[in-house]
């Protein structure tokens, strides 16, 4: 009896730990871990004379955990949400305020392009080796950023 106990729990305790990227999967993932605790805490309830209401009993418990899981994984997936809109926010207000104090203008920086020499190589023969015509790319200067 506690052995399965311990895999319920240990099942719940896993469902609950993984994460959810959108509001169906956390609602389905709280209603199936509340209806897996539901129907074990239901089975374990005292089920009357003879055992004969231990079926109804895990039947009940799971209809029950799944609505509580179910609004437990939807409050807190939009819990979750709200969270990460303000740590956006709050990202967003601080860059600006973290540039108009190093005194930049808003405007990123620019790329300056590498200085590059183009050199044509015609056919060479070096010993046994024919080395075809082709290009030789020279970098003078390389890329910056500019103010």
């Amino acid at each position: 009896m506690w052995t399965i106990l311990k895999l319920v729990c240990g099942c719940t305790a896993l469902a609950t730990l993984a994460g959810c990227a959108t509001t169906t999967k956390s609602v389905m993932l709280g209603a199936g871990t509340g209806a897996a605790a539901g129907a074990g805490i239901g089975a374990l309830v005292d089920p009357g004379p003879k055992g004969r209401g231990r079926i109804k009993n895990a039947y009940v418990g799971a209809a029950a955990g799944a609505v509580l899981g179910g609004a437990a994984g939807y409050l807190m997936h939009e819990t979750t949400v709200a969270k990460e809109s303000a740590a956006f926010e709050k990202g967003k207000t601080d860059g600006l305020f973290k540039a108009a104090q190093v005194g930049g203008n808003g405007n990123p920086p620019k790329l300056v392009p590498a200085k590059v020499e183009v050199r044509f190589v015609d056919d060479q023969v070096k010993g046994n080796i024919f080395i075809p015509a082709h290009f030789e790319y020279i970098i003078l200067e390389p890329a910056r950023w500019s103010n």
